[in-house]
């Protein structure tokens, strides 16, 4: 099932950016949309994406048995000496799913005079933006358009339609250590558990922890901040101030203390005691004491 021919339309121009607005516009004539037989095409080395879900695509395949293919798959010709091939820029799962319904013929988009760079680009952005991605692939999407083609962040969220802290945060996933990375590329845990983990020296403990015990991300997050009072080693007190506490503690028969602070004029003096007998002795002594004394 061929949907009418259609221009780029506002996605697609959404997806090329501002430095490949250009493309869209110049090359608009050369693009053509066409039936093609399915082994004509193959993944970009460009894709981004590497894991396929499998009831994403059973439940995408029964779509395509019922519907056709709504959207055309996006492709630009192979440099394939005597083979006319094509690489898939966007739609390789449309593609994947097509095989699996038997379909013999796809409708595709052709960008014809479109360089790897260009088309790297655009298969990035395009599998963003249709949040195919897992976490981590959709963290090494950001990556590539920063580090590889010079992307600043506020241009690539601009782009993508997310924030520059969603980038930033989505960024921070890759410092993780490789273990705990591949729990999340598999689905063991989730972003939100991941992100509890940045930082931690111990996050592969943690993370397995928490695919032990089936740790929730809230319960996580109240565990990770439930941090230990620090524990302040006390000052040493004047061996003749522990001598007059000793001597004061044996005649009144109750132990105490006295809290005072370097600098500080003001102290305090703590009795202990354990029960309310000892309180009320206490009380007997102080007020029987003689005046001036």
């Amino acid at each position: 099932m061929v949907e009418k021919k259609q221009g780029l339309g506002r996605g697609l121009t959404s997806l090329l950016g501002e430095n490949l607005s250009e493309i869209s516009s110049n090359n608009n004539n050369n693009n053509e949309q066409v039936a093609i037989p399915i082994e004509k095409l193959k993944p970009g080395p460009w894709q981004a994406r590497k894991t396929f879900n499998t009831d994403d695509l059973e439940d995408l395949t029964n779509s395509i048995e019922s519907k056709g293919i709504i959207s055309p798959i996006l492709v630009t010709p192979a440099k394939t000496k005597g083979v006319e091939d094509f690489y898939i820029i966007a739609g390789e799962r449309r593609w994947r799913a097509a095989q699996l319904a038997k379909i013999h013929e796809v409708p595709v988009i052709i960008l014809k005079d479109l360089g790897d760079v260009d088309a790297s680009i655009i298969s990035l952005i395009e599998n963003i933006q249709r949040k195919d991605l897992n976490p981590i692939e959709e963290a090494k999407g950001f990556s590539d358009l920063i580090n590889k083609y010079k992307y600043t962040q506020e241009r690539a969220a601009k782009v993508v339609g997310k924030s520059r802290v969603y980038i930033t945060n989505s960024l921070r996933l890759l410092k993780l250590p490789k273990k705990v990375i591949m729990l999340l590329e598999d689905g063991t845990i989730s972003a939100g558990h991941a992100r509890l983990l940045i930082g931690k020296e111990n996050a592969l403990e943690i993370a397995l922890r928490v695919v032990k015990y089936k740790i929730s991300v809230r319960e996580l997050e109240k565990i990770i901040n439930n941090k230990k009072p620090k524990i302040t080693k006390q000052k040493k007190k004047d061996i003749n101030l522990i001598a007059s506490l000793k001597n004061i503690s044996d005649k009144i028969g109750i132990k105490i203390n006295i809290d005072y602070k370097d600098g500080y004029e003001k102290s305090k003096v703590i009795f202990y005691c354990n029960n309310l007998g000892q309180l009320n002795n206490l009380i007997n002594k102080l007020e029987n004491i003689p005046d001036g004394k």
